[in-house]
């Protein structure tokens, strides 16, 4: 299987367990925010930044670090694993001594046991990281799928079950903490990969010297990420996070299938044509384009339709999450283009220029959303909307510099995409504008959608579109012979 078979299967098998794992997770979630209130959904955004900010460190940048290393041994597999392992117990220690200030800081007590509780995740996820990232050097996104689809789905039905039952926010805990118990027992059954203690200085020392990078740009990016639900709880209040979360939950959905597609599928494929620079750029920019034909119509359908769909999926509590979910959609769509470029600097070992990038990153978005604070959740939304306008152009600087395919060079080829979507958008928006029941919006909307961006985006002779599209036309043919 040649590089570009290998990047198409890969890209397929990751899309479908994205895609299967996202429309779990969005199921599970309409289901639970209609039964639990948006101040639950708040503390959770709070134990979610937590045990997230402290996974990074459990990884600490060495899963990619093992992935983009061509010569890795079993020593630097094993290296890996039990540093991962020890680093998750020194962290839970941590949660657990710091979990009474935390609650302090929040004014909520039992927020307290919540994070020690939920800090065991911590351990179990160290336990699968490596047989993950063995799995994903090997390109089988498709037992990836398999473990991400199962501890999904049997996750969020015993959550919907104890949502039910009146458990509350432990419904939303233990959803966390059994998915991935249920992926460990699963990726035993399908890795064959066993732990052997074997650690090496010399290992962890050059694995360190790329990861450290990537440690460094994570937390910098979890700090940026996540700084808004830091504060808003603390400055606002828990039910004002839950409406912020719950709003950026549905843009996220679509994001999280591109990004972990392109995340998983990008850096081990990329890699292999790392000293080949003009290989690389075409490659880079076919998979912007490609990407950027499913992703911005998506995101500007989810803009039309945001009203509709929350009222009609969540009930009219959560109708403040309207106006947070559309400014999101913009923003997520940006990001991912951004993620792409930052995959390349990975792929070429410059993961001290993605790091550089992030100190800038940083102060932007917290300049920003520091000032927006005082002014409710809106303006916090657009404050990490500009943010992200202006990280897309840090993001791409380097490889513009290095591969010469810079922010304007991708904006170029991305305006015939944005005209078709922006065209279909106007399109739907008439279709549905007199009608008012939310579930005809919705279904009108998709049908009208669909026809006016292909017709569109065909005219706008967008190449990656011809192609996919002739391709289709001959195995049509094909198949009906």
């Amino acid at each position: 299987m040649n590089l570009s078979e290998k990047i198409l299967s890969g890209i397929l098998w990751s899309s479908i367990e994205r895609l299967s794992v996202q429309i779990i997770q969005f199921v599970v979630g309409v289901v639970l925010a209609r039964i639990l209130d948006p101040e639950e959904y708040g503390v959770m955004g709070i134990l979610f930044v937590i045990i997230a900010f402290l996974q990074v460190f459990v990884d600490s940048g060495f899963s990619k670090a093992l992935i983009q290393k061509q010569d890795r041994t079993f020593v630097d597999i094993s290296t890996v694993f039990f540093f991962n392992i020890g680093v998750s117990i020194f962290c839970y220690i941590l949660l657990w001594v710091a979990s009474p200030f935390i609650a302090e800081f929040y004014n909520n007590l039992e927020l307290s046991l919540y994070i020690r509780v939920v800090g065991i995740s911590l351990f179990f996820n160290a336990l699968i990281a490596i047989p993950i990232t063995i799995l994903t050097i090997d390109v089988n996104f498709k037992s990836i799928g398999r473990i991400n689809f199962i501890s999904a789905l049997v996750s969020g039905v015993i959550a919907i079950i104890m949502a039910y039952l009146d458990f509350g926010i432990w419904a939303l805990v233990f959803q966390t903490i059994i998915r991935v118990v249920v992926a460990l027992l699963v990726v035993f059954f399908n890795v064959s990969w066993r732990p052997v203690f074997m650690f090496s200085a010399t290992s962890f020392k050059n694995l360190f010297s790329f990861g450290s990078k990537l440690l460094y740009s994570s937390l910098l990016n979890m700090v940026v990420n996540n700084f808004t639900s830091i504060f808003i709880a603390k400055l606002s209040s828990v039910k004002d996070l839950g409406y912020y979360t719950r709003g950026t939950q549905f843009s996220d959905v679509v994001y999280g299938v591109f990004s972990s597609v392109l995340d998983s599928v990008l850096l081990p494929t990329l890699s292999q044509i790392q000293n080949e620079q003009k290989k690389l750029v075409n490659v880079t920019r076919k998979i912007i384009k490609s990407t950027a034909i499913i992703n911005i119509p998506l995101f500007m359908l989810l803009i039309l339709l945001a009203e509709p769909l929350i009222k009609t999926l969540l009930t009219d509590k959560w109708i403040m999450a309207v106006p947070i979910m559309q400014i999101m959609c913009i923003a997520r769509m940006i990001t991912i283009i951004s993620g792409i470029n930052i995959n390349v600097l990975y792929a070429i070992g410059r993961a001290d220029l993605a790091l550089k990038q992030q100190y800038v990153k940083i102060l932007v978005r917290v300049v920003l959303v520091s000032i927006s604070l005082k002014y409710g959740i809106i303006f916090i939304a657009f404050a990490e909307l500009t943010s992200t306008m202006i990280h897309f152009f840090i993001n791409t600087y380097y490889p513009g510099k290095l591969l010469k395919y810079g922010p304007f060079d991708q904006i170029k080829d991305l305006l015939p995409i944005v005209f078709a979507s922006l065209i279909m958008m106007f399109g739907v928006f008439v279709a549905i504008y007199f009608i008012e029941n939310n579930i005809i919006k919705l279904v009108l909307a998709i049908f009208t959608a669909l026809p006016l961006y292909f017709i569109f985006i065909y005219l706008f002779k967008v190449q990656e579109f011809i192609t996919f599209y002739t391709k289709l036309k001959i195995s049509l043919i094909r198949y009906k012979r």
